[in-house]
């Protein structure tokens, strides 16, 4: 008795999952318009334009006050920090807004091969920078634009 009851849910639960698309499925006739809109074409990593990495580039500070003292300054092919510096080896465009930059590091004479992802970001008080240190378990920050020196 026990199998017949096994048996007789079982094949309505099999039934229902083959139906719910595990063969092929006929394709629908090329003059139905779907009412979904399509996928959005997957993330792209690659190397990244440099007119886009414009936005990356000058004068950061953790905040408008620090800008005098503890500056971060981007550029193509450096990153430099308080007390260290790093040669940029290259950008990826991760393809969600983000570049990762690869960077060969030296701080208090040790040398280190590092990522960094950074993200354009506006705020409120200009524009800014959302970093994430990559090998520093995901270590964030965000960073503002210093003002130009006049």
């Amino acid at each position: 008795m026990r199998h017949v009851r096994l048996v007789a849910v079982a094949i309505p639960v099999l039934l229902a999952v083959a139906a719910c698309g595990g063969g092929n499925q006929p394709n629908p006739p090329s003059s139905q318009a779907s009412t979904q809109a399509p996928a959005p074409p997957p993330a792209v990593s690659g190397p990244a334009d440099q007119k886009a990495l414009a936005p990356l580039f000058g004068s950061w500070a953790l905040d408008l006050a620090s800008c005098g003292k503890q500056v971060l300054t981007i550029s193509a092919k450096r990153f430099e920090g308080p007390g260290s510096g790093c040669d940029i080896t290259g950008f990826t465009d991760n393809g969600d807004g983000t570049y990762t930059a690869a960077m060969s590091c030296v701080a208090d004479g040790q040398t280190a091969k590092e990522r960094i992802s950074m993200r354009p970001i506006f705020g409120p008080t200009g524009e800014g920078i959302d970093l994430v240190y990559l090998d520093r378990k995901n270590l964030k920050s965000e960073v503002t634009r210093c003002p130009a020196a006049k």
